[in-house]
């Protein structure tokens, strides 16, 4: 993980959330933090990857050349 991802969180969500106005946002955890760590995973996984995977179950050669 880069350094600048984990400077970027914290200061956005874990500075903020010490706020005594941010808390009632910053509490329910469970909303945002776990479908954020989720768009994150997909992120890396990489854009595009599942329309990749079904196009290339269909090319002419049968996938034995590579794509890039």
């Amino acid at each position: 993980m880069n350094w600048g991802y984990i400077s970027a969180f914290f200061y956005t969500v874990v500075v903020s959330c010490m706020h005594p106005l941010n808390w009632e946002a910053c509490l329910p955890v469970h909303q945002w933090l776990i479908p954020a760590t989720h768009d994150f995973m997909r992120y890396r996984e990489g854009i595009y990857v599942n329309e990749k995977r079904v196009l290339e179950q269909f090319r002419l050669d049968g996938g034995s050349t590579k794509l890039e």
